[in-house]
């Protein structure tokens, strides 16, 4: 009766047949679907023209299906009773749905478990499976639809622009120097600004949006550091930082979790925004995740 491509091209004429056909009237389909009857009336119309078929009959009742639309209607209902219309709870039944986050290994420590608690918490048999790895790396997987949402530091680059995106800033985060307590206890009056860290031994975060925003505030004080070692993330420089007596640098938020103390500077220290990243197109159980997550931050 129809072809794929036929489908494709005249979908609303298609469904608006579907719908008025289903209800055996203009007015009822109008009235359930929010669209005008002359509307629906139009759509029939046209499609009885495309096809070159009479659908729908005429008569002081309102209308009947004629043989081919009867066939017509037979075969979208077997395809449209098959669109499966996402509700909460079935989200939460629907044990092969699974959602992909991508994110740095820091961010995943320090951020995105409290969503996820949150989420599992409203859909409990959904599926997630988290991706850390490098910003890079991470923007190709986003790009290559490897994950449906990416979470992390902004800016990193012109996602609206140039992926046609959308870009949400959901938290923000002062980072600071710190160390353990009791390497403060002997170092606090000793340490007034960026350049002093060069006379203590330092660990930074490597190749990462927070380490270059910290650059940026190096540059615009015309200071150079230079750390002994660069670290992953803040939970093994948080390690080493206090089996060492070393300086880390570190997200202000993780110093109690972390048990260190903050190095009062000088210079201001800058602020990470965090974004949560994603296509227009994304599926229901991502969108849900992502307006749970925007919800937390009102």
């Amino acid at each position: 009766m129809f072809e794929l491509y036929d489908l494709r091209t005249n979908f609303i004429y298609y469904h608006d047949f579907y719908i008025s056909a289903k209800e055996k009237s203009y007015s009822e389909a109008s009235r359930k679907n929010n669209v005008s009857g002359s509307s629906l009336t139009r759509s029939v119309k046209e499609l009885e023209n495309i096809l070159n078929l009479k659908l729908i009959q005429t008569n002081n009742r309102g209308f009947e299906l004629t043989l081919d639309g009867k066939r017509l209607y037979k075969s979208l209902d077997e395809l449209f009773s098959n669109i499966v219309k996402f509700t909460s709870k079935e989200l939460s039944e629907n044990l092969d749905v699974v959602l992909t986050i991508g994110t740095t290994r820091n961010i995943a420590d320090f951020v995105l478990a409290k969503y996820l608690t949150k989420f599992s918490e409203l859909y409990p048999n959904i599926k997630y499976k988290i991706y850390t790895d490098s910003a890079t790396n991470l923007n190709e997987f986003l790009m290559n639809h490897k994950i449906d949402i990416l979470i992390d530091y902004l800016p990193h680059i012109n996602y609206n622009e140039v992926y046609d995106l959308i870009v949400t800033p959901i938290e923000e985060y002062r980072t600071c120097f710190a160390c353990s307590k009791e390497y403060y206890s002997k170092i606090k009056n000793k340490i007034k600004s960026l350049k002093d860290l060069n006379d203590y031994t330092l660990v930074i975060s490597g190749s990462s949006r927070r380490r270059q925003m910290l650059d940026e505030i190096l540059g615009k004080n015309k200071v150079e550091l230079f750390p002994k070692h660069l670290m992953p993330d803040s939970k093994l420089m948080a390690d080493v930082v206090k089996q060492n007596n070393f300086i880390g640098y570190f997200i202000e938020d993780e110093l109690k979790t972390y048990d260190l103390v903050k190095i009062e500077l000088e210079e201001l220290m800058p602020v990470n925004p965090i974004g949560i990243i994603y296509s227009k197109n994304i599926n229901k159980v991502a969108k849900n995740f992502v307006n749970l997550v925007i919800e937390e931050n009102k």
